[in-house]
């Protein structure tokens, strides 16, 4: 701790006010124009602004001529004076005032989140107070090293002008004394310039701290005005959406609370009282869970209504194909169960001749063939069996064709063949009369999980599925099953399978010997046209394996297709499923 003057001894080489001739100057001793405080006159004690006593004037200068030096005002933005010294009414000795001076940038910075100020304030405490201990280092040792070279200056001047001084009775002594005095001071003042030295590097080294310091401070500040921007954008992006949260919920309570029309009290059925709970219910609604569960009832209850409403269609169907095309089997008192349908399609083809293989196609002699698709079981799939047996009945398939034969399936539909490989897909005289008849399309994606899309099973294709059905040349399960056709929008469904191919296999091998256009999605570059089809009604129980009649089985399958349930009677033999 460096003592003030009024408390310091007077050192061997400082003689009295008597001797010297103070003169009453308060700044020290005049002679050999040093200042009793040991720094020579005209000169500057370094770069601190540390004084080392509250009357000492000259340190007072000093900071009033290098304003502060490392502990005045600075470009960083903040003072780093040191409170050590530094006069008598002044707390930093960087300026005149009692208050430290902040900049603008810290005040900005002070009103940005607390956690961001918290952590630059802490590096701004950080530079304070490792500049304060080196400030404090360095002036000491320039202090001591600058009255060293004092005592050794006035020590030399006094073996140079002995009759100046008093002297003692043995000379001889007092040069020894004076020689080893010298000796020690030369010492000491190497040994404080070593420490100036190290002292002047760390000053430098935190000088490149406070420089860094100063870089980061600079950074956090954009960061700040970053992080205000963006708060401000996300305020008002907030405030929106909170204004749209209350118009959204009062539309919803509107919504859900308006009468529909004149003759109905509310939303659900149930009077006025009714809908005054459900309003009441609505709007205590305060989170988002609770709208999700309002949502999900009727969800539910939407669900419930379409099970019903599909069930009721399956029931329907079921009883329309029985009396359309089961009706003489139910006379001789077959069981629904027992009774199933098959459909006999005769098409016309271009036959594959071996001697001329690389003629044109449409140039080969054409053939009539027929494929029989025996239908699933009423109860999988009646919808699907009812449509593609009225179809067949209403003759809406006569002059369609089979179009596009690739490597899994085989697809029919409305489409005109003009030549030469090209269709006109969807023709309007074909298309036309599925829509006539309202026979075109499935109501909804009827499956089975117990009726798959193996190989040569048949399907509708498309969403809703129909009119194009196809037969499956491979196993399909997966690709057309539940979450197959992963490019429709309620991929979960599934394409309805609702029959197989049980004959015409050899008419099936013919069709695979006509060429295709693989650019053109597989298209057949030769019509194989459906010419006509018709319906069977047959005893399940009485048929073999192989479509022969079971042994002592009674009467022959009956063809249905009358009006009101049946045609003519005629003999049939039909593989069960």
């Amino acid at each position: 701790m460096l003592r003030s003057r009024p408390n310091r001894q007077q050192r061997p080489s400082e003689s009295s006010d008597e001797r010297q001739g103070f003169g009453g100057q308060r700044g020290g001793s005049t002679n050999n124009n040093y200042h009793y405080g040991g720094y020579p006159k005209g000169s500057s004690a370094g770069p601190m602004s540390i004084s080392s006593g509250a009357d000492d004037d000259d340190g007072n200068d000093y900071n009033k001529k290098k304003k502060g030096g490392i502990g005045g005002p600075s470009k960083f933005g903040f003072n780093l004076s040191s409170p050590v010294g530094g006069g008598k009414h002044n707390k930093f000795s960087g300026g005149g005032s009692t208050t430290p001076r902040k900049s603008a940038a810290y005040n900005n910075y002070s009103s940005s989140s607390s956690s961001s100020s918290g952590y630059s304030g802490a590096l701004i405490l950080i530079a304070i107070t490792i500049s304060m201990l080196l400030s404090g280092t360095t002036f000491y040792y320039r202090k001591m090293t600058t009255r060293a070279k004092s005592e050794l200056i006035s020590l030399k001047a006094q073996a140079r002008h002995p009759h100046e001084h008093h002297h003692d009775p043995v000379n001889n002594e007092n040069n020894r004394a004076h020689a080893q005095a010298v000796s020690e001071l030369k010492k000491k003042l190497s040994e404080l310039q070593g420490e100036l030295s190290r002292a002047t590097v760390r000053n430098k080294d935190m000088e490149n701290e406070l420089v860094k310091t100063n870089k980061i401070y600079e950074r956090l500040e954009e960061e700040m005005k970053a992080y205000d921007l963006q708060y401000d954008q996300m305020a008002r992006s907030w405030n929106d959406m909170v204004l749209q949260v209350k118009e959204t919920r009062q539309k919803f309570i509107d919504d859900h609370t308006k009468n529909r029309d004149d003759q109905t009290g509310g939303i659900v059925p149930g009077g006025p009282g009714h809908t005054l709970n459900q309003q009441r219910e609505l709007e205590q609604m305060e989170s988002m869970e609770d709208y999700e569960d309002f949502v999900q009832r009727r969800e539910d209850a939407l669900w419930d209504k379409i099970d019903l409403l599909i069930e009721k269609i399956g029931r329907d169907s079921q009883r329309e194909t029985l009396e359309w095309f089961g009706a003489d089997l139910l006379q001789h008192g077959v069981p629904e169960d027992d009774i199933s349908f098959r459909v006999d399609l005769e098409v016309e083809y271009p036959k594959f001749d071996p001697y001329r293989p690389d003629e044109n196609p449409e140039l080969w002699s054409r053939v009539k063939g027929t494929i029989s698709i025996e239908m699933a079981p009423l109860k999988l799939m009646p919808i699907a069996v009812n449509l593609f047996l009225q179809q067949v009945h209403h003759k809406l398939w006569e002059g369609c064709n089979f179009v596009i034969n690739a490597m899994h399936i085989l697809q029919a539909g409305p489409h005109q063949y003009k030549g030469q490989g090209q269709y006109s897909p969807n023709a309007f005289p074909l298309k036309n009369k599925f829509e006539k008849s309202r026979l075109d399309k499935m109501p909804y994606q009827e499956y089975s999980e117990l009726y798959p899309h193996t190989k040569y099973t048949v399907g509708y294709a498309g969403r809703p599925g129909g009119p194009d059905f196809y037969i499956n040349k491979v196993d399909n399960s997966e690709n057309h099953g539940p979450g197959g056709q992963t490019h429709h929008d309620l991929h979960e469904e599934a394409d309805p399978c609702f029959g197989r191919v049980v004959a015409g296999f050899e008419v099936m091998d013919e069709i695979n010997r006509i060429p295709v256009d693989r650019e053109k999605g597989s298209l057949l570059v030769a019509p194989v046209t459906i010419v006509s089809g018709k319906v069977f009604a047959f005893r399940r129980s009485e048929m073999n394996g192989d479509g022969t009649k079971m042994d002592g089985a009674g009467e022959s399958p009956l063809e249905g297709g009358g009006g009101g349930g049946g045609g003519k009677q005629g003999s049939l033999n039909m593989p069960t499923s």
